[in-house]
């Protein structure tokens, strides 16, 4: 747990180094938002380029939205599997199973058959996520905002 908190510090301060470096409350808050949203995404190994190609295109500070992007990596491992029950949900099919026993036994029972029952519930949890993410990525945004604000002004 050490770990962790330590993590969340450097996290804080690396954001609070921002602000007095002249990053603009809003502008961090989307930065952020953006990165929360990106750094969620049910694909593992994919975070890291995505946030790259977004926030290139966006013109978003890429130092701190691959720092929200680390941060957030065991919250994505936690998420992936609401993510394919919610897009199970979705499609109102049976959820995969995630016992490793049964992934196992079902990977070398029929490998095609595997990777196009878990490659699709890996779409559907995407799905899942397009659904989910421009909501709380937008809430994430007005709460970072308001509390960067708060913070700049405490800071003048």
């Amino acid at each position: 747990m050490t770990w962790f908190r330590k993590s969340i510090e450097r996290g804080k301060s690396f954001i609070l180094h921002q602000l007095k470096q002249g990053a603009t409350p809003e502008g961090l808050a989307r930065t952020c938002a953006v990165g929360v949203a990106l750094a969620l995404f049910p694909a593992l190994g994919t975070t890291t380029v995505l946030c790259f190609l977004v926030g290139t295109v966006m013109r978003l500070n890429q130092p701190t939205l691959q720092v929200v992007n680390y941060m957030l990596a065991p919250v994505q491992l936690f998420l992936i599997p609401v993510f394919l029950k919610l897009g199970a949900w979705i499609f109102s099919v049976p959820a995969v199973s995630l016992n490793p026993r049964t992934v196992v036994s079902e990977f070398f029972n029929s490998p095609s058959a595997f990777f196009v029952n878990f490659g699709l519930a890996g779409l559907m949890a995407m799905v899942a996520w397009l659904v989910v993410m421009p909501v709380a990525a937008f809430a994430v945004y007005l709460i970072l905002k308001g509390l960067f604000t708060g913070i700049q002004k405490v800071r003048e």
